[in-house]
C-alpha cells in the first residue's frame, strides 16, 4: 500500500488499541507510523479514563504518528484528525448532518457516533510521537451514559468497519502533511462544522465551569469564547 503513510497491523481481539500500540512501539526499531484495527476491544477507554462500550461490528482502531510536535500543537492535532474523520464521514453519508462536538467528539442528529482520545509521549518539552484511539458506533447505540448515542447502522447497513478505517487510513495519509499548517479560526463554513457554534455554552475545566458564546477556534484548536464583548481561548475542558 504505498499510497499510505502508516503500516497496518490487525487483530481479533485485544484488550485496548491504544496500549497495544504502545507495546509496539516500544519494541520497534523502526520509528514509522501504524494504524491498528480489532475486531473486538474489551476495555476501551476514553477521555479522563471513562469507559468506551463497544461491541463486536463497531469500529476501534488507533493510530501512532512519529512525528515531533509542540506541547501546544496537541489541539491542533485533535482538530486534524476530527475534521479527517469528518469529511469521510460526509462522503460516506453526504445527507447526514455530521458534527464536531469540541474538541473531538463527532455527533449526529445531537447523538454520539464517535469517540477519539489522544494520548502523548512528551519528553524534554516536546511531543515526540502520539497516539489517537478511536471508536465509532458501527452497530452498537449504548444507553448507559449521560448523552444519547446513534450508530451507522441506524441509517446504512452496507457500510463495513475494516474498509471504512481503511478509507480513514488513507485520508489520514493524504493530509498529514497539512497537519502542520495554521487552523483558521474566522472561516464561518469551517465553523459550521462544530455542532455548539454560535451558542451560548459551558465548559467544564476540571471541576470550574466556564461559559461563553463559541465564536472560532484558535491556531492550536484551542476554542475561542466570547463574553460581554470580551474574547477568551480554553485549550482543554468539556462541553457539558
Amino acid at each position: 500500500m504505498k499510497d499510505f503513510l502508516f503500516d497496518f497491523y490487525f487483530f481479533k481481539k485485544l484488550i485496548n488499541t491504544n496500549n497495544e500500540l504502545k507495546k509496539i512501539n516500544k519494541y520497534s526499531k523502526k520509528k514509522k507510523n501504524i494504524a491498528l484495527f480489532t475486531v473486538e476491544q474489551t476495555k476501551g477507554r476514553g477521555r479522563v479514563d471513562r469507559k468506551w462500550i463497544s461491541t463486536i461490528g463497531d469500529l476501534t482502531c488507533s493510530y501512532l504518528i512519529n512525528k515531533d510536535f509542540e506541547v501546544n500543537e496537541i489541539g491542533k492535532i485533535n482538530i486534524w484528525f476530527s475534521l479527517t474523520l469528518l469529511s469521510l464521514l460526509k462522503k460516506k453519508f453526504p445527507k447526514k448532518e455530521f458534527k464536531i462536538k469540541w474538541p473531538n467528539d463527532i455527533y449526529l442528529e445531537d447523538k454520539k457516533l464517535a469517540g477519539i482520545l489522544i494520548e502523548t509521549n512528551i519528553k524534554k518539552n516536546k511531543i515526540r510521537n502520539l497516539i489517537i484511539g478511536l471508536g465509532i458506533n458501527f452497530v452498537s447505540s449504548p444507553m448507559n451514559f449521560k448523552y444519547k448515542t446513534i450508530s451507522i447502522n441506524s441509517f446504512a447497513n452496507k457500510e463495513n468497519p475494516i474498509n471504512f478505517f481503511i478509507h480513514l487510513t488513507k485520508e489520514l495519509s493524504d493530509s498529514l502533511k497539512s497537519l502542520k499548517k495554521t487552523i483558521c479560526k474566522t472561516d464561518i463554513s469551517f465553523l459550521k462544522n462544530f455542532k455548539d457554534y454560535g451558542k451560548l455554552i459551558n465548559i467544564n475545566r476540571n471541576g470550574k465551569i466556564v461559559d461563553g458564546v463559541f465564536f472560532g477556534i484558535g491556531n492550536n484548536g484551542e476554542i475561542i469564547l466570547k463574553k460581554n464583548d470580551n474574547y477568551f481561548s480554553i485549550n482543554y475542558g468539556e462541553i457539558i
